[in-house]
């Protein structure tokens, strides 16, 4: 709910699944990051507005496989928007031996719902734990990871056969990354999987980066509401790209673009002197990647988007 972006995507594919997809909420962003810096994106990939007091948040812990802590959800999503929940621990606190630390301060304020505070509520999740996203009734709208499992303290990874990292915490994904929900998923995870495999629906960046956090890019259609009052058309392209050069075209000028890996590197930064509604980007720092790119205009509004490269 805090940004706002346009971008009209019109291929459908699996025609016979189309009647379950795009119609309902699922994650969009997941964070697990230093402390308590954890962070729960959801989006609504339907074309209505959706009432969030019909849905819970549930955290299944270590390899529970009944929930160990819900939260309530409340307030409206709109059509293609998301909102974004963090943990709401604000302080430091003493927990009998050792200070609990609280959230970024920075992460705080990108969220529109916040768990309470005080521990456990879900929004204490760690790499190991299954979340999931449900209907008051009792219904799963989607799950991250797998309930009824537990894939040791550094969570999932990548690697087959299993997808846990085990003792290899270097090669996990779900603990202290950054996930955003791939661009071609159209629907949530409704029945626990067998293998949880993270890298078939998520991508993953670095730890503690929440700058996408906000808006997500899905082919259900994105649109964000910002408090910039974003109302232009923008267009990067091509998006995936195989080479090493983009265009991005927009119906305001441009006088600033950014660009940022996965590592949380600003690769590329340039403020424009002379402002253009079309900017060519090229360079060979645009190796095969993810990439945050975002672009400020002459009314100082901004947009923000995704960027793969192969």
């Amino acid at each position: 709910m805090k940004k706002s972006l346009l971008f009209l995507f019109t291929l459908l594919l699996g025609s016979g699944l189309f009647a379950q997809e795009c119609a309902d909420l699922f994650f969009s962003e997941y964070v697990e990051g230093a402390g308590n810096n954890k962070t729960l994106e959801i989006y609504n990939s339907t074309n209505e507005a959706v009432d969030l007091g019909f849905y819970t948040i549930n955290r299944y812990s270590n390899g529970d496989p009944d929930p160990t802590n819900t939260m309530s959800l409340s307030g409206m999503i709109q059509a293609h928007d998301v909102v974004v929940v963090t943990n709401g621990q604000t302080d430091s606190i003493w927990v009998g031996s050792y200070w609990s630390v609280p959230i970024d301060p920075a992460l705080y304020e990108k969220g529109d719902l916040h768990g309470t505070g005080d521990y456990p509520t879900p929004m204490y999740f760690n790499g190991n734990d299954a979340m999931t996203l449900e209907k008051i009734t009792g219904e799963i709208v989607d799950i991250f990871g797998k309930t009824g499992f537990d894939p040791g303290s550094n969570g999932w990874n990548d690697i087959a056969p299993t997808y846990t990292a085990g003792n290899d915490y270097w090669t996990s994904w779900t603990k202290d990354h950054t996930l955003i929900r791939k661009h071609s998923v159209k629907e949530g995870v409704k029945g626990n999987p067998a293998i949880f495999m993270v890298n078939v629906e998520w991508d993953s960046i670095a730890k503690d980066y929440f700058d996408s956090l906000g808006y997500h890019s899905c082919e259900c259609g994105t649109l964000g509401i910002s408090t910039n009052n974003f109302k232009h058309s923008v267009v990067i392209y091509p998006n995936p790209s195989t080479g090493k050069t983009i265009t991005i075209s927009a119906s305001e000028r441009i006088e600033f673009v950014s660009v940022v890996n996965e590592l949380g590197q600003v690769v590329y930064s340039q403020n424009f002197e002379t402002t253009s509604k079309s900017f060519q980007l090229s360079g060979e720092f645009l190796t095969s990647g993810i990439y945050v790119v975002t672009a400020r205009f002459v009314d100082n509004s901004f947009y923000v988007d995704k960027l793969i490269v192969r």
